[in-house]
């Protein structure tokens, strides 16, 4: 069987932004060369490549039990990126062509990769004007990110019920570990990745797809209605001018029963509580988020509110809440590891979401922010690793959940694969609702 590709497809994915079409742009003009590959190479979680930058992993005890649990952390990503490629008769190029006509002309409007532009800036690699960047630095944290939300969902995935489901959507899809590991778990469904740039890896479960997409392209999803089961977005703060027509179009494009999840944090009340008020940490999120404001892309949780969903129709609407620790305050010793590699991956964001919008939207200089950076890394540091002073700091993480109305929703569903491979569905059509909101019973 062919595996069809839908048009513009992404391609073969590489991270070089110099393979990228050519297209990297440095801030005041074309540049001519790609980031050294030798600086920010896998699992180099730092502040920046500046070279008065404080290293990110200090040398005591606690601290070296966290350099330790990052390692182990890479070599668990490493091995899984490994694994996927050994299935060399299971897995594939992201590359393929469309198999019907009706597979082309329903596609999304994925964006090929030459129309993409890949700037450098502040020693670090960008796309369009999203304010993360996009480089190995930036991927790898995701990638160890990822490792901790298996942690804290008890390796679950997903926390809406699947079964059997046929097509998944991936908003977002960064590294594509979320989006590869439901291809594994899922392997007669297809898994469709999209993000606005090609980073994912190629060697990949068959049913995975990546696509150049932008969610909040003009004029809607191209996607067929109906068609999603389950419709994924997490990380996603500050990415978007408009959540709610991303639901809107999520609405449309899902089966009737099937799911939107939204998962993001943004835990600043309760985690500036453990910071003194005139210390640098709050001024630096302040600043983050005044100019997330002025750009357009607010960040924070206000799109995580359930009456987003239940305002265009969804049912079953909830919202879920998983704390995870900060540093190795935890008594329980997953819980300590949690904490040290989230303080990790929390040192290097200070500095991978600040850059590009402090300098751009508030006009402050490069290194200004690096210095607040440093500084506000250095107290959360300090913080983090006092145990008695940091019991309790920890980041909320919030799933938004809910379902689009149509057929019952199968009380053996999981959300974790069908683990006996019966391939029953996830919905049993003893009911629908219509369009008038009446429900009718099957043989009426």
């Amino acid at each position: 069987m062919v595996n069809w590709r839908r048009k513009k497809s992404m391609g073969a994915v590489c991270t070089n932004p110099k393979s990228m079409g050519e297209q990297v742009e440095e801030e005041n003009g074309r540049a001519n060369s790609s980031p050294d590959e030798n600086k920010n190479v896998p699992g180099d979680l730092r502040y920046s490549d500046n070279g008065n930058d404080i290293p990110l992993i200090p040398d005591d005890n606690d601290e070296e039990e966290m350099e330790n649990d990052a390692i182990a952390a890479r070599e668990t990503v490493q091995k899984e990126i490994e694994d996927h490629r050994r299935r060399a008769a299971y897995t594939k190029s992201v590359f393929h062509h469309a198999q019907t006509d009706r597979d082309t002309v329903n596609s999304t409007r994925s964006l090929y990769d030459s129309d993409v532009i890949y700037l450098q800036q502040h020693g670090r690699v960008y796309v369009g004007d999203y304010y993360m960047p996009i480089d190995e630095e930036e991927l790898d944290r995701l990638r160890i990110i990822h490792q901790i939300y298996l942690q804290i969902f008890d390796n679950q995935l997903t926390t809406v019920p699947l079964k059997s489901p046929t097509r998944i959507l991936d908003i977002g899809t960064g590294a594509g570990d979320w989006a590869m590991g439901m291809g594994d778990l899922w392997p007669s469904a297809e898994i469709i990745g999209t993000d606005i740039a090609k980073v994912q890896p190629t060697a990949v479960p068959f049913n995975v797809f990546f696509e150049i997409d932008d969610a909040e392209e003009e004029g809607g999803w191209t996607w067929p209605a109906n068609e999603f089961d389950l419709v994924h977005l997490r990380n996603m703060a500050g990415a978007f001018s408009d959540w709610d027509h991303i639901y809107s179009e999520a609405f449309i494009h899902l089966k009737p029963g099937g799911w939107i999840e939204i998962m993001d944090f943004d835990d600043h009340a309760a985690f500036l509580t453990f910071f003194d008020k005139d210390s640098p940490m709050p001024a630096l999120l302040h600043a983050l988020g005044e100019a997330a404001r002025i750009a357009g892309r607010p960040r924070g949780i206000a799109h995580l509110q359930p009456e987003k969903l239940k305002n265009l129709g969804f049912v079953d609407v909830e919202v879920k809440e998983f704390g995870i620790p900060m540093g190795p305050w935890p008594d329980d010793k997953t819980q300590k590891t949690i904490g040290r590699l989230w303080l990790v991956s929390m040192l290097s964001a200070l500095e991978a979401s600040t850059l590009r919008l402090l300098t751009q939207a508030l006009g402050w200089e490069e290194e200004e922010v690096r210095r607040i950076c440093v500084s506000s890394g250095e107290e959360m540091r300090r913080v983090s690793l006092d145990v008695e002073r940091a019991r309790g700091l920890k980041t909320v993480a919030r799933v938004l959940v809910g379902r689009k109305p149509g057929w019952e929703v199968d009380a053996d569903a999981d959300a974790n694969g069908d683990a006996d491979g019966d391939g029953e569905s996830v919905v049993t059509e003893t009911r629908t609702i219509n369009g008038d909101g009446n429900i009718k019973l099957n043989g009426e």
